[in-house]
C-alpha cells in the first residue's frame, strides 16, 4: 500500500500517495497527509481509491469551501428539485461571495462568523434586508455540508462546533394566525361551494392539507364517525380521529353529490375513491391549491390567513373550550404533547388562572368546613 511515514514537528505521521490515469491519459497523484495513524491513513486511502474509481474524487488539499458545498449539493440524493434549485441559489448568491474561496481544510468558525454577518448587513434589490429565515437556511446549509466533510474525512472537525451559542443564527418564532368564531361562522355563511366539506374538514377536525387531500371514503365510519387519517412526512403516524355529527352529516351530503356526478358523467368519470374531487372524480392539484383559496378568500370577503392556519384555528378553538391539550394532540397529529404545547402555549393565557381559581375554590372550601367543625351533643 502507497502508504509513506514521516516526522513533523517531532511526531510520526502518515501520508498516502497514488497515482491515477484520467480519461484523456493524462496522469496526476491523489494525495492526502497529516494522519495520526497509519491505520486512519490506509481506511483514507481505500476511500479515495473507491471515489475515484467511482468518478467522485475530491482532493481535499487542493479543495475550495465554494466547489466543495457545490459538488456535495449536486450528489445530493435526498431532496428534490425545488429544494436544490434554491439551496444552489443560495450557494451562488449568500455563500460562494462570501466564503467560497477560501480552502474547505482551512476554514475557521470566524469565517462562518463573517458569512453571518454579511448576510445581516445585505440589501436586496427591492431595499429590503435578508430575511431572518433565508439566513438561518443559509447557516443550515453550511452546517451539513460541513458535517457532511467530516463524515467522509475531508476535514477533522466541524468548524461550526466552535462557534459561540450567540453567533449562530437564532431561528425566528413561527407566527400562528388564526381566526375567531365569529369569522369562521362569517366565512362559512357566505361560502357556496361544492367542496365546502374541505373546509369543514380543516377547521372541526385539524387535519392538514395534504390529509384532507388524501382522504378516500374507505377512510371514514360513518357509524363510529371515526375518520382515519394515512400516515405522512409530518405526522406522528396513522392516526384515527371521532369527529361530530355535523361533520359526519357533511361528508353524507357531500358522498350523494359524489355518487350524482358518477351517475351525470359516467364513463368519463375517474372513480378513485377520493372526498375531495372535482365533477369528473380529479383530484385537486397541490400546485394550484393556494389559487384556489386564495379564490375562496376573496369570494368570502374573509381575513385573509393562510390555509393551513384552518388548522391553528382548530387549536384555538379547542383550547378556549376548556379541551385538554392532550385531546388537541392527538386529534392534530403531533408526535408529543410537547409540540402542542411549544405550539400552541400562547393561546392558554386563562388556564393557569383558571387552575388557581380551583385550587382557591378547593382549598377555601376545605379550610371554612375545617373552621366551623359539627357541635358536640
Amino acid at each position: 500500500m502507497p502508504i509513506y511515514e514521516y516526522i513533523k514537528k517531532g511526531k510520526t505521521h502518515y501520508k498516502y500517495a497514488f497515482e491515477v490515469k484520467n480519461h484523456d491519459g493524462s496522469r496526476k497523484t491523489i494525495k492526502e497527509s497529516g494522519f495520526a495513524r497509519k491505520t486512519d491513513c490506509k481506511i483514507a486511502e481505500a476511500i479515495a481509491r473507491a471515489d475515484w474509481e467511482k468518478g467522485n474524487h475530491i482532493n481535499p488539499s487542493t479543495l475550495s469551501f465554494g466547489e466543495y458545498i457545490t459538488e456535495w449539493l449536486k450528489n445530493k440524493k435526498d431532496i428534490g428539485d425545488k429544494t436544490r434549485h434554491t439551496n444552489n441559489g443560495h450557494i451562488k448568491n449568500h455563500i460562494v461571495p462570501a466564503i467560497g474561496g477560501i480552502a474547505l481544510q482551512k476554514l475557521s468558525f470566524e469565517d462562518i462568523e463573517f458569512l453571518v454577518a454579511e448576510m445581516k448587513k445585505k440589501i436586496l434589490p427591492n431595499g429590503k434586508k435578508l430575511a431572518d429565515g433565508t439566513i438561518r437556511k443559509v447557516f443550515n446549509l453550511v452546517q451539513t455540508a460541513l458535517r457532511a466533510a467530516v463524515k467522509r474525512e475531508l476535514i477533522l472537525k466541524n468548524p461550526i462546533d466552535k462557534l459561540d451559542k450567540g453567533s449562530k443564527p437564532k431561528p425566528s418564532k413561527p407566527k400562528y394566525d388564526y381566526w375567531s368564531v365569529q369569522e369562521v361562522n362569517d366565512f362559512f355563511g357566505r361560502l357556496e361551494h361544492r367542496l365546502k366539506v374541505l373546509f369543514i374538514l380543516a377547521i372541526y377536525t385539524g387535519m392538514r392539507r395534504g390529509e384532507i387531500l388524501r382522504l378516500r371514503w374507505k377512510d371514514i365510519n360513518f357509524q363510529t364517525r371515526q375518520i382515519r387519517i394515512s400516515k405522512s412526512k409530518t405526522d406522528a403516524g396513522e392516526r384515527s380521529i371521532t369527529t361530530s355529527n355535523f361533520v359526519i352529516k357533511t361528508l353524507t351530503d357531500h358522498f350523494n353529490q359524489v355518487l350524482e356526478d358518477k351517475n351525470k358523467y359516467n364513463d368519463n368519470y375517474i372513480d378513485n375513491q377520493f372526498v375531495v374531487c372535482n365533477h369528473l372524480g380529479i383530484p385537486i392539484s397541490s400546485s394550484n391549491f393556494h389559487k384556489f383559496w386564495t379564490r375562496k378568500l376573496e369570494a368570502t370577503g374573509a381575513r385573509k390567513i393562510r390555509f393551513h392556519d384552518l388548522r391553528h384555528t382548530c387549536a384555538s378553538l379547542m383550547f378556549s373550550a376548556g379541551v385538554h391539550p392532550k385531546v388537541v394532540q392527538e386529534m392534530l397529529g403531533h408526535s408529543s404533547i410537547k409540540v402542542t404545547l411549544d405550539m400552541y402555549s400562547h393561546m392558554m393565557p386563562n388556564m393557569q388562572a383558571d387552575a388557581a381559581t380551583v385550587m382557591e375554590n378547593l382549598l377555601n372550601n376545605t379550610v371554612q368546613e375545617d373552621e366551623n367543625p359539627p357541635e358536640k351533643e
